[in-house]
């Protein structure tokens, strides 16, 4: 991905893509043109591959479940991996930026949501025992990326603002989540800089099912 960026603010003066900018933009207006224009290739790459998997739905329904397959064939796999939705009893966060304009810090960054802090409230509820999550909508699987990009987030190579609203599955989350370190520091920022930090819970909620590309292209042993 890195490479490709790359690539196109190189050529982009020679060559331009629609919606790319030249390369004597301002930086920003380069880098938003650039996510623009991967947000829309990753849009086009996620219908093609809904429409494989609706090939491969069909192909599974044809074929069932083996008889002799002790973990439930294919579909017990796509449940693990997070490529089918899951309903039930959980939780759901919400963190939005600070409705104040000046910080007691004196920093304005202390007043905004960052990837660091939508990775501790996830991490915050797989540690608490979530079974399923999702961010705005997007599952959570373990390939899944968010990146910060200025005042955005990138999930799953989506772009989304602030207010972020998590959906967790699983019973009796709130207690073990409230109690994780770093959401507790979390917490404490939140009221001291007037974070949006709402925790509710719910009898019945719906994480999504996994939607982008399962295929890991790097692996690395420690």
């Amino acid at each position: 991905m890195a490479a490709v960026v790359g690539f196109l603010v190189m050529t982009a003066h020679l060559n331009p893509l629609p919606g790319l900018v030249t390369v004597r933009a301002p930086e920003r207006e380069r880098l938003a043109a650039l996510i623009r224009v991967e947000e829309g290739r990753s849009s086009e790459l996620r219908l093609a591959a809904d429409g494989l998997r609706r090939q491969v739905a069909g192909f599974q329904k044809a074929r069932g479940k083996g008889p002799t397959d002790p973990t439930g064939g294919l579909a017990s796999i796509r449940e693990k991996m997070g490529l089918v939705a899951a309903e039930g009893p959980g939780l759901v966060v919400t963190l939005d930026d600070s409705s104040d304009r000046v910080s007691p810090s004196g920093n304005l960054n202390d007043l905004v949501i960052h990837s660091q802090d939508v990775q501790a409230i996830a991490n915050g509820l797989w540690g608490a025992g979530a079974e399923a999550l999702a961010v705005n909508g997007q599952r959570v699987v373990p390939t899944s990326a968010i990146l910060c990009v200025g005042n955005t987030l990138l999930i799953n190579g989506t772009v989304h603002s602030p207010p972020f609203r998590f959906t967790a599955l699983g019973a009796a989350l709130h207690g073990a989540f409230m109690n994780d370190p770093l959401v507790e520091r979390f917490a404490e920022d939140a009221d001291r800089f007037k974070l949006g930090f709402k925790v509710e819970d719910k009898d019945r909620v719906t994480v999504p099912a996994y939607t982008g590309t399962s295929k890991v292209r790097f692996a690395r042993t420690g």
